[in-house]
């Protein structure tokens, strides 16, 4: 019995799941208007959980967000994400955009609110959902808990890493990914 080479590879590819890259998604950001990740084709990305409370070592860590967007301007971009289930909430969003604005420079995409985790079911963002299912990203599967976590995008759209809030941003972990 032949089997019609062409037929058999159409249905298996009709069988096989979509996977979406990372320049499918876009992301709405704090002062309005959607941002394409297709626009950062060719650049690095990373793309973290941002702390909701004005405090000194929130501040410091805006900081030094800034401070590594600003050094690595040409060929990273970096994705800010307020967090629903780190507290955020709409009624605080022009507060949240007014201190986010007065620490982060605007070469900084700072987002609306995004539901971040998987147990947020079908309210996690596509973005997040991309990141955190093996499924989707083809590389890990790994759920954000909190604030600070850190996705590291190659030049080439794969995931790369994920760092824990633990890391710090000027740390040799993530200069380290960012030579990747």
């Amino acid at each position: 019995m032949r089997i019609n080479y062409f037929y058999s590879v159409s249905i298996l590819l009709l069988l096989m799941p979509a996977i979406t890259g990372i320049y499918n998604h876009s992301v709405t950001r704090i002062e309005g208007g959607t941002y394409p990740l297709s626009n950062c084709q060719g650049k690095k990305i990373l793309i973290t959980t941002l702390p909701l409370q004005p405090s000194a070592a929130a501040d410091s860590a805006l900081y030094s967000l800034d401070t590594l967007g600003q050094a690595h301007t040409g060929d990273l971009t970096v994705i800010a994400v307020p967090a629903f289930e780190d507290g955020y909430t709409v009624a605080q969003k022009e507060q949240l955009k007014q201190w986010y604005r007065n620490k982060l420079g605007n070469h900084i995409i700072v987002t609306e609110g995004m539901y971040t985790r998987k147990t947020s079911a079908s309210q996690q963002h596509p973005l997040f959902r991309w990141l955190t299912t093996v499924a989707e990203n083809e590389v890990f599967d790994i759920d954000v808990d909190g604030e600070g976590y850190k996705f590291f995008v190659s030049s080439s759209g794969r995931l790369c890493a994920v760092l824990r809030p633990h890391t710090r941003i000027w740390s040799q972990a993530v200069q380290k990914t960012l030579r990747l």
